[in-house]
């Protein structure tokens, strides 16, 4: 059964990016060029496929004199000069020519399912900067308010309209805020040093990130389409199995003989004669066991390419399944309600109809939810990044 999702205006909405922000891409960015993991991979890459491409070259030339002496004879009585080459029938030469792109492709997929995951692991923490960003402004924002409720206590208690008790409130509430302000700010200090870490330990210039809004499919079986297009994983046991079925093929031309020719000239004293050499060797003990293991890793492969679509189509259903209910619980919240009622309360209190006690036990759960709208949707733009992470 589809589950379907109306795709509704986003008016809570995740904030775009304004002027003066930074593009979270031209972060991305800046870390695939920086990152060491994902050069290493480059390097290792290419030097594995160099090496691959010159096992699929003909054996050097071989080499032999044998001289022989005879008793009475003065030096070389007479000498034996080979030249040979061996190598592989041509077709074979062919099958690990096509065995060796592959194995190329296979090495490019891991790659770019690397570069995927480190893309996304990086992005993840640019959306919780973008969180901490937010709540370091709640915080300050509170903490402000906060310093003007001291000032204001602080002439009431000196008129006698209020009592230390309130004052003391007022004192605790502001040192609480200084705490949580200093530790949303070491937060975000640590998130940026794990980017610089991903960026091959370069500080990156962060600014001021924004979300940036990212398309919803209408149900669970178009994400499960987006997930399976083109992803990295299954592109890479896709390009392994159609390796192993290479592997195959040439483990099956493991029969065919190698052929070895060259030149031969034997001398004895004066006299010389020259000629070829022609021979071939049957590999007949191994290509059986040769031919049984390529064909045990094929099976492997074709297990590991069905296990990664299974876990795309279980991740799809499991990722719809939890952005509908965020998607419904950011819809619930009104947080234009949420700012007027702390304007209420604050006017309350300046016109002496509240108390600063009553102020933070009422302003206190309006905050809460604040801050959990803010974590629900750094929750939700975390999710849409896991959807569109073959995009990165």
């Amino acid at each position: 059964m589809k589950i379907r999702i109306a795709i509704t205006s986003l008016a809570l909405a995740l904030a775009t990016t304004g002027a003066g922000a930074r593009d979270i891409t031209s972060i991305l960015s800046e870390i695939e060029k920086g990152n060491l993991e994902l050069q290493t991979l480059r390097l290792s890459n290419r030097a594995e496929d160099l090496e691959t491409r010159s096992a699929n070259t003909p054996e050097p030339p071989s080499v032999e004199y044998s001289p022989f002496f005879h008793r009475g004879a003065s030096g070389v009585a007479s000498s034996e000069l080979v030249v040979s080459q061996e190598f592989d029938f041509p077709t074979l030469y062919s099958a690990r020519g096509r065995s060796a792109r592959l194995q190329a492709e296979v090495m490019e997929a891991g790659y770019l399912a690397a570069r995927r995951d480190i893309l996304l692991s990086a992005k993840e923490i640019c959306l919780d900067i973008v969180m901490l960003d937010e709540q370091i402004g709640l915080a300050e924002s509170r903490l402000d308010i906060a310093r003007q409720l001291e000032q204001l206590t602080q002439r009431r208690l000196d008129a006698g309209e209020t009592t230390a008790i309130e004052m003391n409130r007022v004192m605790i509430e502001k040192n609480d805020l200084q705490t949580e302000l200093i530790q949303y700010r070491a937060d975000r200090e640590a998130l940026a040093g794990r980017l610089a870490a991903l960026n091959g330990g370069n500080a990156i210039d962060i600014g001021e990130l924004a979300y940036t809004e990212e398309a919803l499919p209408s149900d669970s079986d178009a994400l499960s389409a987006l997930l399976l297009d083109g992803d990295a994983s299954v592109k890479s046991a896709e390009t392994t199995l159609a390796a192993m079925r290479q592997e195959v093929k040439v483990a099956r031309q493991g029969w065919i003989p190698k052929l070895t020719v060259g030149y031969r000239r034997n001398t004895d004293g004066s006299e010389a004669s020259n000629g070829f050499l022609v021979g071939a060797s049957f590999p007949i003990y191994s290509t059986g066991k040769k031919v049984k293991a390529a064909a045990v890793r094929q099976a492997a492969a074709q297990l590991d390419l069905e296990n990664s679509r299974v876990a795309l189509r279980s991740e799809a259903e499991a990722l719809f399944g939890e952005l509908r209910l965020i998607r419904q619980s950011l819809d619930i919240y009104d947080p234009a309600l949420m700012q007027e009622s702390l304007e209420l309360l604050r006017k309350s209190v300046d016109i002496g109809n509240m108390t600063v006690t009553d102020y933070y036990t009422e302003a206190d759960r309006v905050y809460q939810k604040k801050n959990s709208f803010i974590t629900l949707r750094n929750r939700y733009q975390r999710l849409l990044a896991r959807i569109h992470r073959n995009a990165l």
